[in-house]
């Protein structure tokens, strides 16, 4: 049952993993669901010191996990530029433990306009569906993803983050710096952070880069799905932008 609890990716066999849409990771999107209502919850009834620590402790573990598997994987020899945090909830970590020290609007657009729905398109479509379930590397991802959806959900929950459109160009500053430096890391380490050179096995960037092909017209056409995502998103808020919170 735990023979492959701790081995990576390339000694993976072929055939073993808990499958995309497979009754087991709809199972663990079911449990996972359950625990991001209850830390939600949980977040909306604290004091401000109580939320505070749930914010350090959620940026603590996600950091734990990440370092963990870094630190493991380069002293057995198994690290590789792959694992850089360098995808889009990569950053997301990085912006989650800015936020948790120092609430600001910038991290916190961010976490909104990027990372609830990298992390989510992440859980539904996992890139690393090919690992057994009862695996170190597997569940780790689950639970990061996990946690990268509930602590914006917690802010806005709350109400003390209410996403405005007017703050979008956080954003969009942060994507003129960040996949720039992403395509010239990819370039140089042959990764494909942010899936700009391949889409993601499974996902809906596949058919997208099937129909488009690779290259600039694959990349502005994922910017122009981004802006109607970012529609969906904000469009809501724009014309509710005082609603109650919903777990009140």
């Amino acid at each position: 049952m735990f023979n492959y609890y701790l081995t990576y990716q390339p000694d993976i066999p072929v055939g073993i993993g808990f499958g995309q849409f497979s009754g087991t990771h709809l199972t663990v999107l079911g449990v996972l669901a359950i625990g991001i209502y209850y830390l939600v919850h949980r977040y909306q009834r604290l004091t401000l010191a109580g939320r505070r620590h749930q914010r350090w402790g959620i940026a603590l573990a996600i950091w734990t996990m990440e370092l963990f598997k870094d630190i493991y994987l380069a002293t057995t020899g198994q690290w590789d530029p792959n694992l850089l945090a360098f995808h889009l909830c990569g950053f997301g970590l990085m912006m989650v433990a800015i936020d948790a020290i120092r609430p600001n609007k910038t991290t916190q657009t961010i976490l909104y306009s990027l990372t609830i729905w990298g992390a989510v398109a992440a859980e539904i479509f996992p890139d690393w569906a090919y690992y057994p379930l009862l695996n170190q590397w597997a569940l780790q991802s689950f639970v990061i993803h996990a946690l990268l959806i509930t602590y914006p959900l917690m802010l806005m929950v709350s109400g003390e983050m209410v996403p405005n459109w007017r703050d979008l160009w956080r954003s969009v500053v942060f994507l003129c710096g960040a996949v720039p430096f992403v395509l010239w890391v990819n370039a140089r380490l042959q990764t494909n952070f942010f899936f700009l050179n391949t889409a993601a096995p499974g996902s809906p960037l596949e058919p997208l880069q099937h129909m488009f092909g690779h290259g600039a017209l694959y990349i502005s056409v994922i910017i122009m799905l981004l802006g109607v995502l970012w529609v969906v998103m904000y469009l809501p808020w724009a014309l509710a932008p005082r609603r109650k919170p919903i777990l009140a």
